[in-house]
């Protein structure tokens, strides 16, 4: 999935202010740190970065139309995450409203996948001992979304063609992904053919699918607060194509 190019106090989700990233906040991801839980106190602090992030986004994406949740992840060595904290990450997903209407469709045995938070297309903040990370995901799991996108895409050229445009309008550095596949399709120069031939190796259910933008660590330490703007803007940026995606049983 990666395409590799002390602690401050904790941030206020409500603070209006920017918040650079530090070389230390890099460092309780290195691997002979991902278990240690000495630095639960750091990744904490950085937990609360993204999630801070993530609901300025969820804020600016509301007056575009947008309805998000912003949910952030596990700072310590868990079981779901086998004990190592490889990466840091806050994301964003429907909102409680429509988590819910999905989860009424699907009835109750499938609907408790439908209505959890991760279990999504989500927008992505993430940091790791590398790189800060933007993009969309479409978890294995969330197969309406996937098979969605899937058969809209195989079966209908105009909207291939439309999704195409959508990943064009992008900024530069974003590239479409599938699942851990060592291949990139930079989405500045990506054509149908190229996206039809990934959709053709997509398994919903089984494969994550990614459209991600990558900040070195060293730039986004030198950024400063432009940093976290980069992220956002990154985000924001991505709505088009994420609403391309979303299936609405309606």
């Amino acid at each position: 999935m990666r395409q590799r190019a002390g602690v401050g106090a904790p941030v206020s989700y409500a603070s209006a202010m920017s918040e650079a990233f530090l070389e230390r906040d890099f460092k309780a991801y290195e691997r002979h740190r991902q278990d240690d839980p000495e630095y639960n106190a750091l990744r904490l602090s950085v937990r609360r970065k993204l999630k801070g992030i993530a609901d300025k986004v969820k804020k600016e994406a509301k007056p575009l139309g947008t309805d998000l949740s912003a949910q952030a992840g596990l700072h310590h060595p868990y079981t779901f995450n086998s004990y190592r904290v490889k990466e840091q990450r806050a994301y964003l997903c429907r909102g409680a409203k429509e988590r819910k209407k999905l989860a009424t469709f699907f009835g109750e045995a499938l609907g408790k996948d439908a209505e959890t938070h991760y279990i999504q297309t989500v927008l992505e903040v993430c940091i790791d001992d590398e790189i800060v990370e933007a993009a969309l995901r479409i978890h294995p799991q969330a197969w309406w979304d996937g098979e969605n996108l899937k058969k809209k895409l195989l079966n209908d050229p105009d909207a291939l063609e439309q999704f195409c445009q959508l990943l064009k309008a992008l900024p530069g550095g974003f590239n479409l992904k599938l699942h851990d596949w060592r291949a990139d399709h930079w989405c500045a120069s990506i054509k149908p053919g190229d996206v039809k031939e990934l959709m053709q190796h997509y398994m919903p259910g089984d494969m994550w699918l990614h459209v991600q933008r990558q900040l070195p660590k060293e730039d986004a330490i030198e950024m400063g607060e432009e940093a976290e703007a980069w992220v956002r803007s990154s985000l924001l940026s991505l709505l088009p194509v994420y609403h391309s995606i979303l299936w609405d049983p309606s």
